[in-house]
């Protein structure tokens, strides 16, 4: 029959095998991270370029619409002079025409800067999601092996956690409860074989009475020292 302590050790090694896979899935998480981070700063930079073209764009439309409104004031004006009937009449509509032509040359100058603009800006994001199309399709293959991993490693530990259940309900329900506190505090192993008449943990060495109720009797003890469970290995 299996002694408590060989219950024990089975449960640990569970747990062990256990804790490899959780540190496999945890060395995922960058890989994915990684991905998911060099794919944004990418979809962040097609979408500062899309509204610096879309802003671009309404000043294009902006200026166009008050090039258009000049030059029919031009147009007014000069019909306006056509009417006229004296010098002073025809002084104002020129002095307006005048006034209007350079207006509608400051713009005009201004939308080939902003049509240069868009030009650039176009060129850039064409670019841009270029890069993000690359990026995507490199992706792709990296993105379909990290799932794979991951679902491999999911059923391993579905596996590794049936044992470990399994196990368990072997060991005394108080021997379990003790073991699981000593692993709460983030340790893989929580029972050790002494070494000679000390702690195979810490080396403390464990006073004359508890050395004979764990190598005579073969009592599972606790570690004074470090907390941790120990047993005599003849």
């Amino acid at each position: 029959m299996q002694t408590d302590l060989e219950a024990l050790l089975v449960l640990q090694a569970d747990d062990v095998v256990i804790g490899e896979l959780e540190t496999r899935l945890s060395a995922l998480e960058p890989r994915i991270r990684e991905l998911d981070q060099r794919r944004q700063r990418s979809l962040d930079a097609v979408a500062r370029s899309t509204a610096a073209m879309s802003a671009e764009e309404k000043k294009q439309a902006y200026v166009r619409d008050k090039i258009a409104e000049h030059k029919q004031l031009i147009e007014r004006n000069q019909a306006q002079m056509d009417a006229v009937t004296n010098m002073k009449q025809a002084t104002a509509a020129v002095a307006q025409m005048e006034q209007a032509r350079r207006i509608v040359a400051t713009e005009e100058s201004d939308l080939l800067v902003i049509n240069r603009k868009l030009d650039e800006a176009r060129g850039i994001l064409h670019t841009q999601q270029t890069e993000l199309s690359a990026i995507e399709a490199e992706q792709e293959v990296a993105r379909a092996e990290v799932a794979g991993e991951r679902a491999a490693i999911d059923g391993a530990m579905a596996v590794a956690k049936q044992a470990r259940d399994a196990s368990a309900a072997k060991v005394p329900a108080a021997l379990v409860a003790k073991y699981d506190r000593i692993r709460s505090r983030k340790r893989s192993e929580a029972v050790f074989a002494m070494r000679g008449m000390s702690c195979g943990n810490c080396d403390t060495s464990i006073p004359m009475q508890r050395r004979h109720v764990v190598t005579a009797v073969g009592v599972i003890e606790l570690c004074e020292a470090c907390g941790v469970l120990m047993y005599y290995q003849a």
